[in-house]
């Protein structure tokens, strides 16, 4: 009698091939099964072990990169009608959404695209980004974009990773762009878990202010190359002048909470705190400086020091009533579509975190966050 065929069971094949009871040849961004069958794609966050599954793959980008999977259609060299949809809304709506300046919306919407055509993932980034801008916009039509948004991310991942460790002087304009597209779209799409878990807002958060913080663009040589390069005009004229005031309704309440932070926040970590609450501050200056780009309170997630994060990673309370001041930064931008309802979400979720007796001290997010939400806390 012939010896039985082994068969080794994959533990990480896709959704919809373990929900029909096949097995998944674990192709990536789609399986050949979903290929054929036209289906949506999606594999299981191996990271997490909650059995909860996310359709953006954040890039590890301390670890070792993952090695770029075999090309698919999407990357041949033909251009799709999709990809012109695509590729004209970015021109005509999207690169306007990432800047309120002329100037800077002019970089996205000539520059940007100019970098994309001599680097593949870019151009799959930037048809990325603008699906999910489309479905934000055409309620009846977001499956659709969504599944073109992730299929574009998926194909783009693995060669921005692979690039990221050797980052040289002559894509480091590229990796930049590429980067802060890809922490539009985790923005984006991350809101979408958040409907009827308003704590995973902060958890979600934090695991976005670890990407930015891990992009090693932002420091060093690989900075300067930056700095130098085609989208220089992106970060000239960054500095706040003195003449910078806050207003009252918001300068009142951040001296109140540095004094309250005084009291009750344990000595060890009071310079921590402070010094967190004063990068806030200049948040709120870039938002009210008609001169700076709303995209600038990005800085404060990387700005902030290792012990303040490790003390958010805690949920120590004081770390989370600052990241509801933050929260309030956020909802300031909520007419940009990439932040939305983001501001809310997170002083929900600290609201929801905290003990009676911490809750009021985000008092002041929340009355600037009511007025406008049609949510209940």
């Amino acid at each position: 009698m012939p010896s039985r065929r082994t068969h080794t069971k994959s533990r990480h094949g896709c959704l919809q091939c373990k929900a029909s009871h096949v097995k998944c040849d674990l192709g990536r961004p789609r399986c050949s099964r979903c290929v054929k069958s036209e289906k949506s794609c999606e594999f299981q966050n191996r990271e997490g072990g909650s059995g909860q599954t996310t359709p953006f793959e954040v890039p590890q980008i301390q670890q070792t990169p993952p090695i770029p999977q075999a090309e698919t259609s999407i990357e041949s060299n033909t251009v799709s009608w999709d990809d012109l949809e695509l590729l004209h809304h970015f021109l005509t709506m999207t690169a306007g959404t990432f800047a309120h300046r002329p100037d800077l919306q002019e970089m996205w919407k000539n520059q940007i695209p100019k970098l994309a055509m001599k680097q593949k993932f870019l151009m799959h980034l930037l048809f990325s980004v603008t699906a999910l801008h489309m479905a934000s916009l055409d309620p009846e039509k977001r499956s659709s974009y969504v599944d073109k948004a992730l299929r574009h991310h998926n194909v783009a991942l693995p060669h921005f990773s692979s690039q990221f460790t050797t980052v040289i002087k002559e894509n480091s304009a590229s990796m930049f762009v590429g980067a802060t597209l890809i922490v539009v779209s985790s923005l984006n799409i991350a809101l979408a878990h958040l409907a009827h878990e308003p704590p995973a807002a902060v958890d979600e958060m934090f695991g976005i202010f670890i990407l930015l913080r891990g992009l090693t663009l932002v420091n060093g040589e690989k900075w300067e190359w930056v700095l130098e390069s085609e989208i220089a005009p992106l970060f000239a004229n960054r500095e706040l002048g003195n003449s910078i005031f806050l207003s009252d309704d918001i300068a009142g309440p951040l001296e109140s909470f540095r004094s309250d932070c005084q009291l009750k926040s344990e000595p060890i970590d009071r310079i921590t705190y402070l010094d967190a609450i004063e990068g806030l501050e200049s948040c709120f200056k870039i938002l009210s400086d008609k001169t700076q780009d709303f995209g600038m309170v990005l800085k404060w997630p990387i700005g902030v020091s290792k012990e303040y994060m490790a003390l958010l990673s805690s949920h120590r309370p004081m770390a989370l009533v600052v990241l509801a001041y933050y929260g309030v930064i956020l909802h300031e931008m909520r007419d940009i579509w990439w932040v939305s309802e983001w501001g809310v979400k997170l002083v929900q979720g600290v609201y929801h975190m905290l003990d009676d007796e911490w809750k009021v001290m985000i008092e002041w997010p929340l009355k600037r966050i009511l007025p406008t939400c049609s949510e209940s806390i």
